[in-house]
């Protein structure tokens, strides 16, 4: 199989900041979607993540007691170790701990499993994700979210896995990708939710990829989230916006946990997103903003 071909280009740094910043912040990104509001019907618990990323900072004080489980698929010599930052940042945005330090994320009660499938330079195989996506089944998660993109089609060993894990009742959320053109797979594929990015005017980020497929959007520039060494950054991409809508989807499953009624099919997961956004831009979906704004007001009704 052909190496380095998931990769993470046009993720951009804006700023890091050390690891004694901040106590449960709640960035620009989480007030967009109502998440203190969510907070108060549920927090994510009983719903397992898998994250198929570059790893993970395990002892960061945000996120190492919401670790329930990790495997490096890409023969780092770290091993799960995240070394480049990104995998860290997209776990805190999903579940980073309410602790009284840091950051918060959308679902901060929600468990995470990390594959790390990107090596330690940012790219990665597609025998690494294919590796990662079985691991995530045989873990029994709830969701897999996947903040990583190629723009040729992947063969079908990875789209046999990618079906495997949509049979396994598991929802899979991909982003749409950074190049400003149509969306990257795995985002492309039908079994997965495509997300786009929006910035802090609620307008489609510039370098946000869109089309057909392009089917929510999140917040995903200037995101501030838990990063590498135990601190925290500001990160703009896709990649931030899809473990938003991640971890919004793990306050609805657990939501409906609580109340004892059965997960939802993609279909009608599919279904009760498009009933639970704000448009962006002309009524109903459109290829630039997909549905639009996710409200987990709305989404938790």
């Amino acid at each position: 199989m052909n190496k380095n071909v998931f990769t993470l280009k046009d993720i951009k740094v804006e700023e890091v900041f050390p690891s004694s910043y901040g106590k449960d912040i709640v960035d620009w990104g989480l007030q967009a979607i109502q998440a203190p509001a969510a907070w108060k019907i549920t927090k994510g618990k009983g719903i397992k993540v898998g994250i198929l990323d570059t790893g993970i900072d395990l002892n960061h004080p945000d996120l190492k007691d919401n670790i329930k489980a990790y495997q490096d698929f890409t023969k780092s010599p770290y091993g799960v170790l995240d070394r480049q930052g990104h995998g860290s940042h997209v776990a805190g945005i999903i579940a980073g701990v309410e602790n009284g330090k840091g950051i918060i994320g959308v679902a901060p009660q929600a468990e995470l499993y990390i594959a790390k499938v990107l090596g330690d330079n940012g790219s990665g195989s597609f025998e690494s994700i294919i590796n990662g996506l079985h691991w995530a089944i045989q873990q029994g998660v709830d969701i897999i979210s996947m903040s990583l993109g190629c723009e040729i089609e992947p063969p079908e060993e990875m789209h046999q896995a990618i079906k495997m894990a949509k049979n396994a009742g598991i929802i899979l959320v991909a982003a749409t990708g950074n190049e400003n053109h149509y969306v990257d797979w795995p985002g492309m594929y039908d079994e997965t939710i495509a997300v786009s990015a929006m910035n802090e005017k609620h307008e489609r980020a510039y370098f946000s990829n869109y089309g057909i497929k392009n089917e929510i959007m999140a917040p995903g520039v200037n995101i501030l989230s838990t990063y590498k060494d135990g601190g925290y950054a500001r990160l703009s991409g896709t990649s931030m916006a899809t473990p938003i809508i991640s971890g919004s989807i793990a306050l609805y499953l657990s939501f409906l946990k609580a109340k004892g009624l059965p997960k939802p099919t993609l279909e009608e997961l599919h279904q009760k997103l498009l009933t639970s956004c704000d448009d962006l831009a002309t009524p109903g979906k459109d290829i630039m903003t997909g549905d639009g704004l996710i409200d987990l007001v709305k989404l938790l009704a």
